[in-house]
């Protein structure tokens, strides 16, 4: 029998995590969170895991926190629009609960490979993943069955999946990211915009 998000409590770690941060913050969505967008985009976003403040409070993925307005606004600026439909990005997280400290176990990731995969499955005209961070990176090419050592994580990097699908890596959107200057707007910016000259090729 398939298993269901929504009823999900394999990771106990987590499960009993969300559990706690319902007495702390009683209106918090504090579960799992699924993606967003339409799965008939050709481009498939995979971030870390949803922030405590953002998809976790509101239950919409990359939505409500610094991470998600980055992300967002990047988007925008290259010349994404909600409004295009089927043409935006599908946008989900490898981890579909908020990890203590933002930090899933190897094993709680392997756990959640089972949704990541069933997604990523129903993505019919998927061209481009773009992974946000390494643990995204990892996620995507255990789902592929692929070798991590062979597909090394680095800023901007593309990676053949398949014939037809690519993998581009980038950094994550996050607050301490930009702030260490690791990564800025602009080469988030120029990630979508080279996602979006992928979509233009036969």
């Amino acid at each position: 029998m398939p298993r269901l998000l929504d009823s999900c409590t394999k990771c106990h770690r987590i499960h009993q995590h969300l559990l706690s941060l319902k007495d702390t913050y009683k209106n918090y969505h504090n579960r799992p969170v699924k993606g967003s967008g339409s799965k008939d985009s050709d481009i498939c976003i995979v971030g870390l895991a949803p922030g405590l403040h953002g998809a976790n409070r509101t239950g919409d993925v990359f939505n409500g926190d610094f991470s998600g307005n980055m992300l967002n606004n990047c988007l925008s600026e290259a010349g994404f629009r909600k409004s295009f439909g089927k043409n935006y990005p599908f946008i989900t997280n490898a981890v579909k609960c908020y990890p203590e400290n933002n930090k899933p176990k190897v094993s709680e990731i392997k756990n959640c490979s089972y949704f990541l995969s069933n997604e990523i499955l129903e993505m019919k005209n998927l061209k481009i993943i773009i992974a946000l961070g390494k643990v995204s990176h990892d996620a995507v090419l255990r789902i592929f069955k692929l070798a991590l050592s062979k597909y090394i994580f680095k800023h901007s990097a593309c990676h053949n999946l398949s014939k037809e699908i690519t993998l581009i890596d980038s950094y994550h959107c996050s607050k301490i990211n930009i702030n260490t200057k690791r990564v800025s707007k602009e080469m988030l910016r120029d990630i979508f915009s080279l996602a979006k000259s992928c979509q233009l090729k036969p």
